[in-house]
C-alpha cells in the first residue's frame, strides 16, 4: 500500500481545495489514504473560515480512504505537525506529509512512495521531499547524472520520513546550551544556510514556534540528509500574502509544474554534489557584494531610476495624446468590481469566463484587487476619492428639477473624467453591466465596432434615466413627464436622455440579457429594445461557497437563542425605500411571536413598535464565506422589496438551504415557489407576509424546505449553468459576426 498522506489545514478554503483536487489527480490517488487534520480556530474572527474549511472537507472525494481529524482548539502549526504525524506513525511504516497550500504533480505520489522505498533502509537519509528550488536560483551542472540530490537542509514543503527516524527528534532542545556554546557545531549546521542557527535560537527563547527548524536540527545531529529532486514536483500557492510568512519570493516561486516529469535514477545519499550543495546554500545565502560593486549597483539604480522615471512622463504624455489600445477577446464592464449586486454577478461571470477565454478584462472604476486584468482605481488608492467626488457631476441636471422623488436616477450627462473610455480596447465582444455614476456616455457605444451582450441589472437601459419606473410606461414611447423628476413637461430631461438612446442604440449589434422574465418582458415592450434579441439567463453565484453549513454551527457561531426563530433581511442598503424596510418593520408588528432580526448591510432600519423582536445588526460583509454562514444561521430570509430584479440575496439563501418570503413582484416569482422553497404574499400585504413568516418557521417538515431551497439554487443559478449560457451566446453572437463580415464586399 502507499504511504498514507498527513494534511493540514487551517482557514484557507480556497488554497486547501486546489491542494486536495491537485493530489486527487496523482496517479496513485485512488490508492492512497489521506488524514487531514484541521486546526481550531485560534480567533472568533477565524472560526468561519475554519468551518468553510471543514465543510469542503466533508466533501472530499477520490482517495482510498479520507479522515478528517478536527480540533477543537487551536493547537498551532508546529504543535499541530508534531501530535498528528507522531499519531499516524505509531500506526504506519512511512508518511507523507502535506500543507494546505501545496500543489503536486500528477507523479508526486509515485516519486514520494519509491523515495520511501529506495531510502527506508539507508542509514543516511532522515526525510524525502518533492520540493526543490526554481532553476534560476538552484544550479544543477548539466553532466549531473541523477534525478535527485541530498541535502544539508530539510523541506517543509512536502516531506516523508519513517518512525525510526521521527523518534530521533529531541523536540524539548535539550541539546541547545551545547550548541550554542560550540562555534564549530553551529557553522557545520549552517551548511543549509546561515540563518538555521539564528532560527534555531529564536526557537528556543519561544519567539517563534516552528517544528521545521527542530526537524532540521535533527538531520544535522544524526549526521543524516534530506533527498530533493532536481526539478520540483510541488509548487507553493501560498506566497499570497494569505498566511503566515507567506510574502511572495521569487527564490521559492515556480510559475508551474512539469506535469510529465518523474524522478527515477536516485542519488547515493553518502555523498554530496559540491556544485548542487554551494548552489543550495546560496538560495538562503546571496553573496554579499564588495563595496566596489555595491557602490556601481546604487549608481546604476539612481541613473535606472531617472531613465525609468523620464520614460514613464514621456509615456504619460503620449498616451494622453494619444491613448494606446489594448486587444481583449471580451470586454466585461461594470461601474464597480464587486460592490453591490450587479458588481458581484458581473465579476462574478469575468471570474468564470478567465477558464475560457484568456483575453477577457474587467472594465471598472473602482477596482479592489491588483489584478492587470482589471483596469480601475484601487479603493485604496487616493485617485479613488476624486473618483467618487467627480461621480457626483453626472448628477447636474437633477438640480432642475427640485420636486424629483429621492430614487436612483442616472442622467449619463457627464462621464467621468477619470474613467478609462472604451477606446482604450479593440474588444472582439463587449458585455455591458451595470454602466451607471459617469462610467461611459452612451454616445460611446455608436462608436464600437464589435458586438455587444448588454445584461440588464434594472430597467435604466431602456428608460430616460429611471432604474426602475415603478407604473410609468413612458419608456413604451419615449419618456417625458417623468413621474420621478417631478416633471410636467414633455421636452423634460428623461426625454433628452431617450433621444440620445435611440441614436446611440440605432445600429448597434446588441443582444439583451434579462436575469428575471418579468425584465425581459418590460424589455421587449420598451420603444428602444423592441424586436432586439433579448434571452434570460439568471445571474449565478458559487454553489459550492453558499452552500448550506449546519444551522446549529451558524447560530452558535452569531451567539443566537436556539429556542426561538431567526429572520434575516440583508441589503446594500438597509434604508433604501426600494428594499422595503419599512414593510418589513409593519410586518413584523404584525408576527405576534417572539424572535431574532438578523441584519446586514449599511444602515439602521428603524423598529418602532417591535418590542417582541430582538435585533442583531451586522453591518456590511465582505466575504462570501460569512454571508454563507449567516444565511444558514436563519429560519427564513424575508425580501420585502418593493421593486427588484433577481437579487442575489435571495438566491445566496436558497443556495444556503434558507426559505425566503417576499412580495410577488418582479423576478421574485421567478425563484420561490410558494409553499415550496418559500412564501410568496400578495404586493405590499404585510399581514400575508407575516403570515408566511410563521409558516415558513413553524413548518413541521424544516429540512423539506430547505432541501427545496438548495435544489432551487444548485438547478438554476449555479455559476457553471450560467457561465455556459454565457458562453454559447457569445459564440453564436461572435459568429454571427464574422458571417457577416464574410458577406461584405471588398
Amino acid at each position: 500500500m502507499p504511504a498514507p498522506v498527513a494534511l493540514f489545514t487551517y482557514n484557507r478554503p480556497k488554497h486547501a481545495k486546489a491542494t486536495l483536487q491537485a493530489l486527487a489527480r496523482n496517479s496513485l490517488a485512488s490508492q492512497t489514504e489521506v488524514h487531514v487534520f484541521s486546526d481550531g480556530p485560534k480567533t472568533a474572527a477565524d472560526r468561519v473560515a475554519v468551518e468553510a474549511v471543514r465543510e469542503l472537507l466533508e466533501r472530499v472525494t477520490g482517495f482510498a480512504a479520507v479522515r478528517v481529524i478536527t480540533r477543537q482548539n487551536n493547537l498551532g502549526l508546529a504543535n499541530s505537525i508534531i501530535l498528528g504525524v507522531s499519531q499516524l506513525l505509531d500506526e504506519y511504516g512511512s508518511i507523507i506529509v502535506l500543507e494546505d497550500d501545496l500543489i503536486t504533480s500528477r507523479h508526486f505520489l509515485e516519486y514520494m512512495n519509491a523515495a520511501l522505498a529506495r531510502y527506508q533502509n539507508d542509514s543516511h537519509v532522515f526525510s524525502v521531499t518533492g520540493h526543490t528550488f526554481p532553476s534560476e536560483y538552484l544550479r544543477v551542472p548539466p553532466s549531473y547524472p541523477y534525478d535527485t540530490y541530498a541535502g544539508y537542509r530539510c523541506s517543509s514543503w512536502s516531506w516523508g520520513t519513517w518512525p525510526d527516524r521521527w523518534s530521533r527528534i529531541d523536540w524539548e532542545m535539550k541539546y541547545f546550551d551545547e550548541f550554542s556554546n560550540d562555534p564549530l557545531m553551529q557553522e557545520e549546521f549552517n551548511r543549509g544556510g546561515r540563518d538555521m542557527s539564528a532560527l534555531l535560537r529564536l526557537q528556543h527563547v519561544g519567539q517563534i514556534d516552528s517544528w521545521a527548524i527542530r526537524f532540521c536540527y535533527a538531520h544535522h545531529a544524526q549526521n543524516m540528509r534530506c533527498i530533493y529532486p532536481v526539478k520540483t514536483l510541488v509548487r507553493n500557492i501560498g506566497l499570497d500574502n494569505s498566511g503566515t510568512h507567506s510574502r511572495p519570493e521569487p527564490r521559492f516561486s515556480h510559475r508551474a509544474l512539469d506535469e510529465t516529469w518523474l524522478p527515477k535514477e536516485f542519488c547515493p545519499a553518502d555523498s554530496m554534489d559540491a556544485a548542487i550543495t554551494t548552489s543550495f546554500r546560496a538560495v538562503f545565502d546571496p553573496p554579499q557584494p564588495s563595496l566596489e560593486h555595491s557602490l556601481s549597483r546604487k549608481a546604476r539604480t539612481v541613473a535606472g531610476g531617472l531613465y525609468h522615471k523620464t520614460r514613464r512622463l514621456a509615456a504619460r504624455i503620449k498616451n494622453r495624446i494619444n491613448p494606446p489600445v489594448r486587444n481583449v477577446d471580451i470586454l466585461v464592464v461594470n461601474t464597480s468590481q464587486k460592490n453591490g449586486g450587479a458588481a458581484r454577478a458581473a465579476f462574478r461571470s469575468f471570474c468564470g469566463l478567465r477558464n475560457r477565454y484568456p483575453a477577457v478584462h474587467y472594465l471598472t472604476l473602482i477596482k479592489e484587487d491588483h489584478d492587470p486584468n482589471i483596469t480601475g482605481y484601487l479603493h485604496q488608492s487616493a485617485k479613488r476619492i476624486l473618483v467618487q467626488w467627480l461621480a457626483d457631476l453626472d448628477q447636474i441636471p437633477l438640480r432642475s428639477y427640485p420636486q424629483r422623488q429621492g430614487r436612483t436616477f442616472s442622467p449619463a450627462f457627464w462621464p467621468n473624467p477619470l474613467r478609462t473610455p472604451l477606446s482604450r480596447f479593440q474588444a472582439r465582444l463587449v458585455h455591458l453591466h451595470w454602466v451607471g455614476a459617469g462610467m461611459l456616455r452612451v454616445e460611446e457605444l455608436a462608436r464600437l465596432r464589435c458586438p455587444i451582450v448588454w445584461t440588464l441589472h434594472d430597467t435604466w437601459a431602456f428608460t430616460g434615466g429611471c432604474h426602475y419606473m415603478g407604473d410609468c410606461e413612458g419608456y413604451k414611447k419615449d419618456c417625458g413627464c417623468c413621474p420621478q423628476l417631478g416633471s410636467q413637461t414633455r421636452d423634460d430631461y428623461s426625454h433628452k436622455l431617450m433621444h440620445r438612446k435611440v441614436k446611440a442604440f440605432e445600429n448597434l449589434d446588441i443582444t439583451l440579457i434579462a436575469p428575471s422574465h418579468w425584465l425581459a418582458e418590460k424589455a421587449k415592450q420598451s420603444s428602444l429594445f423592441a424586436g432586439k434579441r433579448i434571452e434570460v439567463i439568471p445571474n449565478g453565484l458559487d454553489t459550492e461557497v453558499f452552500r448550506p453549513i449546519d444551522h446549529q454551527i451558524a447560530r452558535q457561531y452569531f451567539d443566537l437563542p436556539e429556542d426561538s426563530a431567526v429572520v434575516l433581511f440583508g441589503a446594500q442598503w438597509l434604508t433604501d425605500p426600494r428594499k422595503g424596510g419599512d414593510l418589513l418593520r409593519d410586518t413584523l408588528k404584525q408576527l405576534n411571536q417572539p424572535c431574532t432580526l438578523l441584519l446586514f448591510g449599511e444602515g439602521v432600519l428603524p423598529l418602532e413598535g417591535c418590542s417582541h423582536i430582538s435585533v442583531r445588526q451586522l453591518g456590511s460583509l465582505a466575504d462570501d464565506v460569512s454571508l454563507a454562514m449567516v444565511y444558514s444561521a436563519a429560519d427564513v430570509f424575508v425580501c420585502p422589496s418593493r421593486e427588484d430584479n433577481l437579487p442575489n440575496t435571495v438566491a445566496e439563501a436558497l443556495a444556503c438551504g434558507t426559505p425566503c418570503a417576499a412580495f410577488a413582484i418582479n423576478g421574485l416569482p421567478d425563484m420561490i415557489e410558494h409553499q415550496k422553497n418559500g412564501w410568496l404574499s400578495r404586493p405590499f400585504d404585510t399581514a400575508d407576509l407575516a403570515e408566511g413568516i410563521r409558516w415558513l418557521t413553524r413548518h413541521p417538515q424544516q429540512d423539506q424546505l430547505r432541501k427545496a431551497a438548495r435544489e432551487k439554487a444548485v438547478s438554476e443559478y449555479s455559476m457553471a449553468l450560467m457561465n455556459n449560457r454565457y458562453m454559447a451566446l457569445y459564440e453564436e453572437v461572435l459568429k454571427a459576426a464574422k458571417d457577416r463580415d464574410n458577406q461584405c464586399p471588398d
